[in-house]
């Protein structure tokens, strides 16, 4: 062979996929296009600026966020608004998913209200689109809290235009806040109250699966950076532990966009004619995810880096063995769970076909796929014994 095997797909068709004229052309047009949107992102919210007589506390209180969507951080937001509504009486949430900004749909908005605190449970990037669903004197006097997740070291350049609208931020970890206090604003940590997702049926149908078989589960968001989540290893991993034995199957469930999608062709080409590997795109629901979750005998996380790791965490609470890269914010939780199985790994420089990421100068994780390979397989093992003779 031309190409020998690595962590990532290597070989001539991947790197024409990789290098298409439409994704060559998005990474010509990519630095003009970050340059345009901090210019719209700082003149679009401009007139938001915090007052620095705001106090902590005042109500009523605004919460603005995406709560309806069943990817991690509209889960997080759900679990941070239940503990909102537990410390302040006078709540108003809106959902800001599909709300494009003041000539939108304004239902249950109320535009003459004036707020005292404001919770703004979204990333910066939507800033310019969520603040002016409110006119700038509703919420001029108000305590602004930014809730922010974010998942390399460095503090995202996209984001300075944010520091000035916020009085603090709210932090997923202790990983995302060091990037964070970079910004000079106070910064607190404060994990998401998980509780473990309810105990849906029919996950074992959706992977398409029987009872007696072994379970893996995946679950990933590639639209923006499929390095970040490195689907590859956990197919490697997979592979390693089990080869093609129909008796242990993966279902890693992807989000993909129009950029990412080619990772479904490197994956399936990676699974070739086996069959205990399966890509799943089709969007599910938040109770389809939680089907998954309570239907898999193990969950796999060999990402290179995570803000948080909601997956992760939701897994531990209802029992299930996580095998997941010990590194990033699931550091901080993971050990605690007697059913958390980490994965060594090496520090490697940010690389990405994508340049997802603006500022680069970063390392991140790269999971040891062997010692994942034998945790899978000690897994088995366990659960085997533990089955008893049928």
């Amino acid at each position: 062979m031309l190409f020998s095997a690595s962590p990532v797909p290597s070989g001539l068709r991947t790197w024409l996929r990789r290098h298409s004229l439409r994704n060559l052309w998005y990474r010509v047009r990519l630095g003009f296009r970050r340059r345009r949107w901090r210019r719209e992102n700082t003149s679009r919210t401009m007139a938001y600026i915090r007052s620095p007589q705001a106090t902590y506390g005042a109500e009523p209180v605004l919460v603005v966020g995406e709560f309806n969507a069943s990817y991690g951080l509209s889960r997080g937001a759900n679990y941070d608004l239940d503990q909102i509504r537990q410390r302040h009486r006078d709540v108003t949430v809106i959902n800001a998913r599909g709300l494009q900004g003041a000539g939108a749909d304004q239902q249950s908005i109320d535009r003459n209200r004036v707020y005292g605190t404001v919770y703004l449970m979204c990333q910066p990037d939507t800033y310019a689109r969520v603040l002016r669903l409110f006119l700038p004197q509703q919420v001029a006097g108000a305590y602004r809290i930014g809730r922010w997740v974010w998942e390399t070291p460095l503090f995202p350049t996209a984001w300075n235009f944010a520091i000035p609208l916020v009085h603090e931020v709210l932090s997923a970890s202790d990983f995302s806040a060091e990037s964070f206090r970079q910004t000079g604003l106070p910064v607190k940590v404060l994990h998401y109250h998980v509780v473990p997702p309810p105990a849906v049926p029919g996950g074992r149908d959706l992977a398409g699966v029987s009872a007696g078989t072994f379970l893996g589960v995946a679950i990933m968001d590639i639209q923006s950076c499929p390095e970040r989540k490195n689907p590859w290893a956990h197919v490697r991993a997979w592979q390693r532990a089990f080869g093609g034995d129909p008796s242990a199957v993966l279902v890693i469930k992807l989000r993909v966009g129009k950029r990412t999608r080619l990772v479904v062709d490197e994956l399936q080409e990676m699974i070739g004619s086996a069959t205990n590997i399966r890509v799943m795109t089709e969007e599910l629901t938040s109770d389809q995810i939680a089907a998954l979750q309570h239907a898999a005998d193990v969950y796999l996380s060999l990402h290179r880096s995570e803000g948080f790791g909601l997956n992760i965490a939701e897994c531990l609470l209802i029992g299930k063995p996580v095998v997941a890269t010990h590194w990033s914010a699931n550091v901080e939780f993971g050990p605690q769970y007697p059913n958390y199985h980490p994965v060594t790994s090496c520090q490697t420089a940010y690389r990405d076909w994508l340049l997802h990421y603006e500022d680069t100068g970063f390392t991140w994780a790269e999971a040891d796929v062997d010692d994942a390979a034998l945790k899978l397989q000690a897994i088995r093992a366990a659960l085997t014994i533990s089955a008893g003779p049928a």
